[in-house]
């Protein structure tokens, strides 16, 4: 620009550039106790319920870390739990422009972990959201660099108090399903199958610099 304090004046485009820009936030310092939901769940031809809880250790971890989860099973049923299945769901929300909102699976992992009728079940088990194994899926929200060097899915949106969510642009979440896989027991005989599911919010971020 010749005059820097005009802001009316026009700029010829072949004297221009374009410049990509990065917004990055990074986790805080300060992390506390992980979430926790449970559920208690019947079923016909049973008159007592399944009790399932499931928890994480922090509320915060990093990309590419094993995120342990905390199982308890309580199968106070006839009913034998074949597996436990636990999915990872990515959910952007562009708030820039329209009200646009996709979700998309990020990662599906099954556990071979049987629990008998009127038995108990405690264990920890770990997952691990990775792009690499996402790298077929299309709609995914990543934290892009130029030629995707260093790649990851993109990290959750922190949204503070009294935050515009239009300035951030594009909000991103992750979500933990936790589902017992129940065989039918009692008259069906093991032909029918339900499940008992709990929900945990995921925050997955980068650790802040040191320098």
């Amino acid at each position: 620009a010749k005059s820097a304090d005009d802001p009316d004046e026009k700029i010829d485009k072949k004297d221009t550039c374009r410049l990509i820009i990065r917004k990055i936030q990074f986790a805080p310092d300060n992390t506390g106790s992980g979430q926790k939901a449970e559920i208690c769940k019947s079923f016909m031809m049973s008159d007592k319920p399944v009790h399932l809880e499931a928890s994480l250790t922090k509320d915060i971890y990093y990309h590419g870390d094993p995120i342990p989860i905390s199982i308890k099973v309580k199968n106070e049923t006839n009913k034998v739990v074949k597996k436990i299945k636990i999915t990872v769901d990515q959910t952007t929300d562009v708030v820039l422009y329209s009200a646009d909102k996709y979700t998309k699976n990020v990662l599906s992992e099954e556990f071979g972990e049987t629990i008998e009728g009127s038995a108990n079940f405690e264990k920890s088990l770990a997952i691990t959201p990775l792009l690499s194994d996402n790298k077929e899926k299309r709609g995914l929200a990543l934290d892009g660099r130029l030629k995707d060097e260093d790649t990851n899915l993109a990290s959750t949106t922190i949204i503070r108090a009294g935050m515009d969510k239009e300035v951030l642009g594009i909000l991103v979440s992750y979500k933990i399903k936790v589902n017992l896989m129940v065989s039918g027991g009692g008259l069906l005989g093991g032909l029918t199958a339900s499940d008992v599911t709990v929900e945990l919010p995921l925050t997955l971020m980068h650790p802040k610099p040191k320098d």
